[in-house]
């Protein structure tokens, strides 16, 4: 979960690691024919018309400096629920002699019982994940209960990426760096069944660039001992704490751009960049924002920038999609993520790229609905006979959501804003109701053996959290 003055850009790549679910081996990235694209800018849509879909601008070239050739080749672009797991699954069978994978959260069974095969045929597996993921107590202990009595070496972060208002989010898999197999995959998909089994929307890069990769595995190797990664990694990534400055800069670039993102939180520098582009901006956000989330996107909507949301799949990736380069990572734009988290992104030129980008992020954007043409009022309802939890009844009138992921399995698709009522149809009564606090905002939470589901103040849906199955 997690729930930027102009310089010169600076390429950088996203060390995330996405897993799927295994529906597609690794061509099976989401692809368009750059052949087709055309050389010019199309006109953009405008989302002050009534309709809450439009045609998008298509794929154009990108410029690109011979600086920057290295790194504008031997990638490409992997999203959920598209590629499934099998491209990760790849790299690990096909691993000769090391797999480094820094995880937030590696839960997958799938995932994890691949990573012991590998270890058991004389592979070297060393794994970092983050030692207090917020709202997942029980993340570390499965992934130590996974690898206990293994050949795979476990590790949580250094103890700064271990504060209240500070993670190990960083997602990304290198396989044999300095071999002539090796690769790194990187993005935005945590190690968990939800990001591979249709519930998310994710974005990862693919790459065999032995510049990247050799960047990579010198950031896994100063997490591994506890050292500072210094500025080595950071030629060649986008590195938090101090992502700031590349994706404002980023940001700036002429002509349109596109944004997806999870989180929207304290990032003035980001958001005075968008709005630089007014109506040339798009902006995608999960269906869900918090008080302060919306008056975020408000104020980016005030601007002139089109704004919309995404009820489903939920919109967990990070992408920027501009002229002169495209960024996948896992940084939200929020102050931890950019200044205090461990975070990889990269910003790459390639054509292919951005080209296969831009068509996935216009494919989502039609699906969305224009912030402010849902008009929802809710109305608080006596407690449930079950539960004794608040209810809420919404009254939604504009565009229905899109139908839910099918997911299978006794817990299925929870939409954003669902009641508890609804919460109970589909996933039984819980097995106990607590309490947690959520940027300053009070949360209920319902546990289930499948996950834990969490409610705002007006007694909706607001986040869901499963666990692997």
């Amino acid at each position: 979960m997690s729930r930027i003055s102009k310089v010169p850009v600076i390429l950088s790549i996203c060390a995330v690691l996405l897993f799927g679910c295994g529906r597609a081996g690794p061509t099976s990235a989401f692809t368009t024919s750059t052949s087709t694209t055309p050389t010019s800018a199309a006109v953009y849509p405008s989302d002050s018309t009534t309709s809450a879909k439009s045609s998008s601008r298509p794929a154009q070239p990108i410029g690109k400096s011979s600086s920057d050739s290295s790194l504008s080749s031997d990638m490409s672009l992997l999203t959920e629920p598209q590629a499934g797991v099998m491209p990760w699954l790849n790299l690990v069978s096909h691993a000769h002699k090391e797999i480094l994978v820094n995880e937030y959260l590696l839960t997958y069974s799938v995932l994890t019982e691949a990573l012991i095969a590998a270890s058991q045929r004389g592979v070297t597996v060393d794994v970092i994940v983050d030692g207090h993921p917020y709202k997942d107590s029980s993340a570390l202990s499965q992934s130590k209960s996974a690898f206990a009595g293994t050949k795979v070496d476990l590790r949580t972060a250094p103890p700064r990426f271990e504060g209240s208002y500070s993670f190990d989010h960083a997602k990304y898999f290198v396989v044999d760096p300095g071999q002539s197999d090796q690769v790194a995959i990187l993005g935005s998909p945590n190690g968990t069944a939800s990001a591979f089994d249709g519930y998310n929307a994710e974005d990862a890069i693919q790459t065999t660039n032995p510049s990247i990769v050799a960047a990579l595995a010198r950031l896994f190797a100063a997490d591994w001992q506890g050292s500072r990664a210094g500025s080595s990694p950071r030629r060649l990534l986008v590195v938090s704490p101090g992502s700031n400055t590349l994706l404002t800069n980023l940001l700036y670039s002429k002509g349109p751009i596109e944004v997806a993102t999870e989180e929207l939180g304290d990032a003035p520098s980001l958001y005075g960049a968008i709005e630089s582009h007014g109506s040339q901006a798009r902006v995608l956000l999960p269906s869900y924002l918090s008080y302060s989330e919306r008056s975020y996107a408000l104020e980016l909507l005030g601007s002139g920038v089109q704004v919309r949301t995404l009820s489903s799949p939920y919109l967990h990736a990070k992408l920027i999609v501009t002229t002169t380069g495209t960024f996948v990572g896992s940084q939200n734009f929020s102050e931890p993520s950019l200044n205090n988290n461990r975070e990889v992104g990269v910003i790459t030129s390639s054509p292919q790229v951005q080209s296969q980008a831009l068509l996935w992020f216009n494919t989502l954007w039609n699906d969305g609905t224009v912030l402010g043409a849902q008009v929802t009022t809710t109305t608080a309802t006596p407690p449930s006979s079950t539960t004794g939890v608040t209810q809420a009844t919404t009254n939604t009138a504009s565009i229905s959501p899109p139908p839910a992921p099918t997911t299978g399995g006794s817990y299925p698709y929870i939409p954003y804003g669902d009641t508890g009522q609804q919460v109970e149809s589909l996933w039984g009564q819980p097995t106990s109701i607590g309490a947690t606090t959520y940027d300053g905002y009070q949360e209920q939470m319902w546990s289930y053996p499948g996950g834990t589901v969490y409610f705002g103040s007006s007694g909706t849906v607001v986040y869901v959290q499963r666990l692997s199955s």
